[in-house]
């Protein structure tokens, strides 16, 4: 009897660590590039937006399969630099490290450029505080930097009421939205621009970085991983098609473009447009929501990044200084270079993540598979052809976004 009642509450833990871990994938996704995405692909139009939005999702889930296989070919703990380190070389490990950093610094600081001025604007609408752009973005920082440092495990329980009140907050802002779209603006398309969004698409399917984190936290349940891997990412799609869906269908490509040259949000515009105040309270609730989901998963991941790298033990006092160097350069370029949202996305996910989280699992699965003959009970369908050819794709999106940069 003894046996029978801990084998259930054995499966009950394991089945609310399959949710926490779908949970905290899909809120490391659906986070600040989000926000952007109406912006970028309204050049393009709706329906060209979601066939690359289901491309990009297709290409990122792949990519993580593939970097959790590289990851458990390795002891527990290991990390980005030391995975990297043993399929790349040390030159591997250098290029890995440093876009590692440079791709998720960038990310935090969109999130704490964005979150802050969203938290800003909160305490002026609900208690009359206003505050300078200096004090939000510290107090922002510092209240979620305190979350971090506590660990991975008040992370995962306080994420779990993060992505609830994500949800209700999606639905009242997806609910009431909808009674605005109209098909005349969902079907102004432009097909040769289709790809264009890419690169902002990548930085919002980005999750890979916390698969070593889950790795140990699901106690390196394959199965289970992978489950949640796909889950993880398929919400976000779902999500991102039906928020396009909302404010392109409702508000017309030129006011769009207007929102962008004005620096204004999405939902802002969103709600002026349909004089509904109700869209901006609810897009806001939303987008503070999906920053935070998205920074606690980052920064979480940058902890245990630092610490594989420079061999310093994740707890203590050394935790403290692992998370000042994850906080405070962000913190420092952001509150010096406001509104910088929308191009830190972009960067971010057209170099940061087509290197990190496409040339780098790719190049590291095919060496580990064709060359070192590792075990796996993952096969990608097509193998080596199919390994080329996300490799180029991945060439190909990294293009696209120096091409924007020019």
């Amino acid at each position: 009897m003894t046996e029978i009642k801990d084998s259930f509450y054995e499966k009950e833990e394991s089945d609310q660590s399959l949710l926490s871990a779908i949970f905290l994938i899909s809120g490391t996704c659906i986070g600040a590039g989000m926000l952007a995405l109406p912006f970028v692909t309204s050049i393009a139009g709706f329906y060209p937006s979601v066939i690359s939005g289901f491309i990009c999702w297709l290409f990122m889930m792949v990519t993580g399969l593939l970097f959790l296989e590289t990851t458990l070919w390795l002891p527990d703990g290991a990390n980005v630099l030391s995975i990297t380190k043993t399929f790349l070389g040390k030159s591997g490990e250098m290029i890995a490290g440093v876009t590692f950093l440079f791709l998720y610094y960038c990310l935090l600081v969109s999130y704490i450029d964005e979150g802050s001025a969203l938290f800003s604007k909160l305490l002026e609408f609900s208690m009359g505080f206003n505050l300078n752009t200096y004090a939000s973005n510290c107090i922002f920082t510092f209240a979620f930097g305190l979350m971090v440092l506590w660990g991975t495990k008040l992370v995962s329980h306080i994420n779990w009421l993060f992505v609830l009140a994500l949800g209700t907050s999606y639905a009242l802002l997806i609910g009431t939205g909808s009674q605005t779209v109209e098909s005349s603006n969902l079907g102004k398309a432009d097909w040769r621009l289709w790809i264009f969004a890419a690169p902002t698409l990548f930085s919002a399917y980005g999750y890979h970085n916390i698969i070593p984190t889950l790795s140990t936290y699901m106690k390196r349940d394959a199965k289970k991983l992978r489950l949640a891997i796909i889950i993880g990412t398929t919400i976000p799609f779902v999500v991102y098609t039906l928020w396009q869906w909302v404010v392109m269908g409702s508000i017309s490509a030129e006011n769009l473009a207007f929102a962008v040259d004005n620096n204004l949000r999405s939902y802002d515009i969103l709600a002026s447009i349909t004089h509904n105040p109700w869209i901006g309270v609810f897009g806001g609730s939303f987008a503070i929501f999906a920053i935070i989901t998205s920074l606690l998963g980052v920064s979480l991941s940058m902890v245990d990044f630092l610490g594989d790298g420079l061999g310093i033990k994740r707890s203590g006092f050394r935790r403290i200084v692992l998370c000042l160097l994850v906080f405070v350069p962000p913190l420092l370029f952001a509150t010096y270079n406001p509104g910088i949202f929308i191009q830190a996305i972009g960067i971010a996910g057209g170099i940061g993540e087509s290197i990190l989280n496409g040339i780098i699992p790719i190049s590291m699965f095919w060496i580990g598979k064709y060359h070192l003959n590792k075990e796996s009970s993952f096969s990608l369908p097509g193998g080596r052809i199919s390994l080329t050819l996300l490799m180029l794709f991945t060439i190909f999106i990294m293009g696209l976004e120096i091409y924007h940069l020019i």
